[in-house]
């Protein structure tokens, strides 16, 4: 178990986060989902 202590609050704009590749799962989609490479 990783127990370190990691920094929050880093602010990400929606056209950033419209450019992710993300899938979110059928449970839980919120919590669960697959990132994939980005397409060149």
């Amino acid at each position: 178990l990783d127990s370190k202590d990691y920094p929050s609050g880093k602010k990400v704009s929606d056209e950033e986060l419209n450019q992710v590749r993300l899938t979110r799962h059928k449970f839980h989609g919120d919590w669960n989902y697959t990132i994939r490479p980005r397409r060149n």
